[in-house]
């Protein structure tokens, strides 16, 4: 069964067909009816290849994310599919890893199968390579990138990202006003510096500039917890540290554990806040403070972005997000 039975069957040109399955609306209505109705009686179910190359539009969209085990990737994924379903787009999800020869090899897979748009999930996609070979790939489809921004210019190259800056600022803010005085940064030691770990610790100097102008700036990064807990317990005592900003929950959670096993009260002694509110932050004994990237609003925009885009309409270039701090029981 093909278009050209569809046709002969409604008793139409095959180009009547055409306009009825891409809904143009030049059919009239009596026509579309005949045309409908044979579609129904024939049980024809439209190529979507033919229609791709009829139209130049497959309303495919590939969503690249890193690692989809990694709250933001999978809460991102999830929001981004649900944007583009409710906009009749389809997503194609590549868990690319962070290795940047993977990511190219997907971008190659989506570029054949004519995808009208791409979005990255992830600062790891901001490394140089890969942003060379995505900036070619952006002047005939249209890319949004999540969690990164670039020097990169292109006419269909948006951003998407939180304000890391003030969420950092909001954090200290509310240590100060709990009466904390000695907070510190805790990150993960990182074989590539992403933008948001850069714009986090830059956010902390800034809010300890503005709420503790006496202290100096401490971070302790972190590769293996298990190996490092004592001598990071040694050294918040040592230095009475009293709060601790984590860059992300993954490592708020396993601290709290190691802390609350070595009888360091949470959060009369200590308070820890995480970056990301993951759901188990809630699930902890006692909720863990966290800052909220409010990804659904970030996949909203950078959905709207794309489909701007791919109308040739003005686009905002960067976009920020303003961020949430949800103060639980940890501080």
């Amino acid at each position: 069964m093909n278009i050209y039975d569809v046709a002969k069957y409604a008793g139409v040109s095959v180009a009547t067909v055409s306009r009825v399955i891409n809904n143009k609306e030049v059919v009239t209505d009596k026509t579309r009816r005949k045309v409908e109705e044979a579609i129904k009686e024939l049980d024809y179910v439209p190529n979507d290849v033919a229609r791709a190359l009829a139209s130049n539009k497959t309303n495919d969209i590939g969503i690249m994310v890193g690692n989809i085990r990694n709250y933001f990737d999978n809460q991102s994924a999830y929001e981004l599919e649900r944007n583009l379903k409710e906009n009749n787009m389809v997503s194609i999800l590549c868990n690319t890893s962070d290795e940047d020869k993977e990511k190219i090899e997907y971008l190659n897979v989506l570029q054949k199968k004519k995808v009208d748009g791409i979005i990255t999930v992830g600062s790891t996609y901001g490394e140089r390579d890969f942003l060379k070979e995505l900036s070619k790939v952006s002047e005939d489809i249209p890319v949004v990138m999540l969690n990164v921004i670039d020097n990169t210019k292109a006419s269909k190259l948006a951003y998407v990202c939180c304000d890391e800056v003030d969420a950092m600022e909001q954090s200290l803010k509310n240590f100060r006003d709990k009466g904390y005085k000695k907070p510190l940064l805790i990150s993960r030691d990182q074989r590539f510096l992403t933008r948001a770990y850069i714009t986090k610790k830059a956010g902390f100097i800034k809010g300890l500039k503005k709420y503790y102008p006496n202290n100096e700036f401490i971070e302790l990064t972190i590769n293996d917890i298990d190996k490092e807990i004592d001598d990071v317990i040694a050294y918040i005592k040592e230095e009475q540290v009293d709060a601790i900003q984590f860059e992300v929950d993954k490592i708020a959670i396993c601290f709290y554990k190691f802390f609350i096993d070595r009888g360091i009260r949470i959060p009369e002694d200590l308070a820890i806040c995480g970056f990301d509110n993951d759901l188990v932050t809630d699930y902890t004994d006692r909720r863990i403070s966290s800052i909220d990237q409010r990804i659904p609003k970030q996949a909203q925009v950078a959905v709207e972005t794309l489909i701007k885009l791919n109308n040739g309409d003005d686009v905002e270039r960067v976009n920020m997000i303003k961020a949430k701090l949800v103060d639980k029981e940890t501080s």
